[in-house]
């Protein structure tokens, strides 16, 4: 109770120093790390080259969050050059799609393709319940709280700083009090943040997403699992 009474008391100071100095736009960039190891799986080599090769491509994959203090947008940033890299387009599956988030209007958006129509799927806000610890390490010079999710169907792990507190995350991991840097996702999949941009003059775009449809989440996870059964009994 001390350790938080404490963390929180300092939030509030930091918090105000941010919102008067950072209303400008600033942008993150995150790169992914899969961590499968296949050493000791029982599978044919041709399947653990092709794991390995998807593993590769990770490496090359590259997001970015935007933000100001209300609002942000979190994407994977488009390589024309490899568009017909069939490993790096499965690797990319573990980016959902665009998320954009408004803290204001408590909004919440994964903006997708689905069987040729783009759909706003609305995500309900603050979805994620989180225990924050004492345990901190210290991330591109900036102090960092270690978080796990609650009463989650996955097991993240984030580490946030207060040190730039705004509730932002990548991939749609967010709703701690501070900017995530690093979060990982079952051991498996870990986001972490390379590169800070502030005062970012570069954002094109930093709004609702526009779509064809909008659908709730629960609708959404329906259709598509609707749609996969649908996949799997034609063929």
């Amino acid at each position: 109770m001390k350790f938080l009474s404490l963390f929180f008391l300092s939030l509030f100071f930091i918090n105000v120093s941010f919102t008067q100095n950072s209303k400008e736009n600033t942008t993150i960039i995150y790169k992914i790390n899969t961590n499968n190891n296949l050493e000791d799986l029982d599978m044919e080599i041709s399947v653990k080259n092709r794991i390995k090769a998807i593993n590769n491509a990770s490496d090359l994959i590259e997001c970015k969050l935007h933000f100001n203090v209300n609002e942000s947008v979190f994407y994977q940033v488009k390589k024309m050059s490899l568009n017909n890299d069939q490993s790096y387009r499965l690797a990319s599956i573990v980016i959902r799609g665009l998320y954009y988030s408004n803290i204001k209007d408590s909004i919440k958006i994964l903006n997708k393709n689905f069987s040729d129509v783009n759909f706003n799927v609305i995500i309900p806000f603050n979805k994620l319940k989180w225990q924050i610890t004492n345990d901190t390490k210290e991330i591109g010079g900036y102090k960092c709280f270690k978080a796990n999710t609650i009463e989650s169907k996955s097991n993240i792990v984030a580490w946030f700083t207060n040190q730039i507190p705004v509730p932002f995350g990548p991939n749609g991991i967010d709703g701690l009090p501070g900017l995530i840097l690093e979060t990982t996702i079952n051991e498996k999949l870990t986001f972490y943040a390379t590169q800070i941009k502030y005062n970012e003059t570069e954002v094109k775009f930093l709004e609702k997403p526009k779509a064809n449809k909008t659908i709730t989440e629960e609708d959404f996870l329906k259709m598509a699992s609707n749609k996969m059964t649908d996949f799997f009994n034609e063929n």
